[in-house]
């Protein structure tokens, strides 16, 4: 810091040029690691808040396979008039479901997890879950998406 006296007897004091580079530098390189942490962060908190969302839809898949002995293409059949597709609270993952099996009847289903907007940036594509509690995932392992 500069702290100079001056001909008539004040001190100036200040900071020299060099000094707030160096303090800007710093604080770049300070973002340009903090930034990318908090992004990946973020996307974290919107996958746990797709996979809760995958698990409420398997269960009202559950209840209506309970009244109806089939599952339904809706991802909440349950509402009146039923859902085809939900969205996560924070619109980052469409949740929609596909009902498999013979004829009339569906006897399984597949609820996938698709993200939107910014959260495609993440590692983990897709999130499935399946009747039968198999979870899926596209784009990484699923140990590392359903943790």
């Amino acid at each position: 810091m500069l702290n100079r006296q001056t001909e008539t007897g004040h001190r100036e004091s200040g900071f020299t040029l060099i000094e707030l580079m160096i303090v800007v530098a710093i604080l770049g390189v300070l973002a340009a690691v903090a930034l990318p942490a908090y992004q990946q962060s973020v996307r974290g908190g919107a996958r746990a808040e797709a996979q809760s969302l995958l698990l409420q839809v398997a269960a009202n898949q559950e209840r209506f396979y309970s009244d109806n002995n089939s599952y339904s293409a809706n991802a909440n059949p349950l509402a009146s008039p039923a859902v085809a597709t939900l969205a996560t609270e924070s619109g980052r993952y469409q949740v929609s479901v596909a009902a498999c099996g013979t004829g009339t009847i569906a006897n399984c289903f597949v609820a996938t997890a698709t993200p939107q907007g910014a959260q495609t940036a993440d590692s983990c594509t897709t999130l499935t879950l399946t009747n039968t509690g198999l979870k899926g995932a596209t784009g990484d392992t699923v140990d590392n998406c359903w943790r």
